[in-house]
């Protein structure tokens, strides 16, 4: 562009997304990605808002009988994947933007079928924004010059909107007369707030009215906030309804559970301490709040999980990252760390008995001095890393130089080591030469490594990985 261009139009200020994969971004104008975080708060809060509801539904089905019992354990297994469900809304919202910037990028969302609950979501939702969508599509189409924005294209438009709340309610295994009350109850939130937010975003788009993407506490400056927090933590009131609320939290978690006492005792002392102290920094609808709820239902299911194939091999993937977040959590509240290891090596003990109960040769394995195998953890060479099985956690520090938990999904056809998320979605990808020279330089590790679980879980849980991967005996 020739600087008489850039004096003719001067450029809007510019965000790069960074991709981790590959390391390649994607340039979005700077008041399309303040759209995008506006529209991801206010979603995600209505998110949270039809989640709450949607348990309370559940919990009143879960009465007496079989069939209460399949919509106890439904509410259960929401309760359980309510953070992966905000993960998936907010990677399916960030494609959806996407495809403002290149439409090529994006598949339009699937038509549902005729009578089924997604379908009547999509009426619902196209009937409250029917005189807002449009303003909405005109202002998008006016901010990007570049593209031709339609109804197709538009984040907000019913369609898309539906199609991210069904597949946020596909994500927990649910069965049917589940599905319809999450998914049913979820566009109802969603519906109640979304023409404010079609108008939010064209008095954001346009500059018209007071519309902040940081939401009504941004006219608030840093100092105010400050002392607002000070007060609010000082205040008697505040902080007995925050102890109502993480005893709510809890009682609601243990419901028709009977976890070992050594669970118990650990979310009821002080796990419930780490709730508290959240409620109070960061309140009930943060996201550190929702994550270390469900941190807390993946440990009461750890230990209640059926004892088939299936059920093992999920909780298998699941111990060595769980007991790092739990071990995160402890650190916050007890501050002796040989406490946080005594818990530790408790948990440990009890997720052994777990994944060796009628198996006596892996209870004998597990016994096994094996230095082959705890050297293994701190090799870094490139034959080891490209032997990891799929399912291996890890950490791998990031682009910007965060830490991330990932786990190994798979290998591209030239042999690039791919990683996911919690949630199933694709992080980053790494060459075996370099994710073995970070392992090397302190720069990743296995998440199962000997910082955390001891020499008989570590090797039982290789065991079982491989025996999954089919590289086991």
């Amino acid at each position: 562009m020739s600087e008489a261009d850039m004096t003719e139009h001067p450029p809007d200020n510019v965000v790069y997304l960074a991709r981790t994969e590959r390391g390649q971004g994607r340039a979005i104008p700077g008041r399309i990605e303040r759209l995008r975080r506006h529209v991801e708060g206010r979603l995600v809060g209505s998110l949270r808002q039809g989640l709450h509801e949607a348990q309370e539904r559940l919990h009143e089905l879960a009465g007496g009988g079989e069939q209460g019992d399949a919509y106890r354990q439904d509410m259960q297994m929401v309760r359980l994947h309510r953070h992966d469900m905000e993960e998936v809304l907010r990677a399916g919202l960030e494609y959806r933007f996407a495809g403002l910037i290149d439409p090529a990028a994006v598949d339009p969302p699937p038509t549902p079928a005729h009578h089924s609950a997604a379908a009547r979501i999509l009426t619902d939702l196209r009937s409250r924004t029917a005189a807002t969508t449009e303003p909405t599509t005109r202002a998008l189409d006016a901010a990007l010059p570049t593209v031709r924005v339609r109804e197709p294209l538009n984040p907000l438009a019913a369609a898309q909107v539906a199609d991210l709340l069904l597949r946020v309610q596909q994500r927990p295994p649910l069965a049917a007369p589940a599905q319809e009350v999450v998914l049913e109850t979820l566009g109802d939130a969603v519906g109640r707030m979304l023409p404010d937010l079609h108008r939010e975003a064209v008095a954001q788009l346009t500059g018209d009215g007071a519309a902040d993407p940081a939401g009504p506490s941004a006219a608030t400056s840093v100092a105010d906030e400050t002392r607002f927090a000070a007060r609010a933590v000082r205040s008697r009131d505040r902080v007995e309804a925050a102890r109502q609320r993480v005893s709510e939290e809890i009682e609601r978690c243990l419901e028709w559970r009977r976890p070992p006492a050594l669970i118990e005792q650990l979310i009821r002392d002080a796990w419930a301490r780490l709730l508290l102290l959240i409620h109070l920094s960061d309140g009930a609808d943060s996201e550190n709040w929702v994550r270390h709820c469900a941190v807390m239902e993946r440990l009461v299911w750890s230990v209640d999980t059926p004892p088939d194939a299936t059920s093992r091999r999920r909780l298998v993937l699941e111990i060595p990252l769980l007991l790092h977040e739990v071990a995160d959590g402890l650190r916050e509240v007890l501050h002796d760390p040989f406490e946080v290891s005594k818990v530790l090596r408790a948990l440990e003990a009890e997720y052994l008995n777990c994944l060796t109960r009628g198996d006596p040769g892996l209870a004998q394995f597990s016994a096994r001095n094996d230095d082959t195998a705890a050297a293994s953890h701190r090799e870094g060479d490139v034959r080891r890393v490209a032997a990891l099985p799929e399912g291996t956690w890890m950490e791998i520090g990031g682009a910007q130089g965060e830490r991330l938990r990932v786990r190994l999904a798979g290998h591209t056809a030239d042999g690039r080591l791919i990683f996911a998320n919690r949630a199933g979605f694709k992080v980053l990808e790494r060459s075996t030469e370099a994710l073995a020279a970070a392992v090397a330089d302190g720069q990743a590790k296995l998440l199962d490594d000997h910082e955390l679980l001891n020499d008989g879980l570590s090797r039982v849980i290789r065991r079982l990985v491989e025996r999954r991967a089919g590289h086991g005996e």
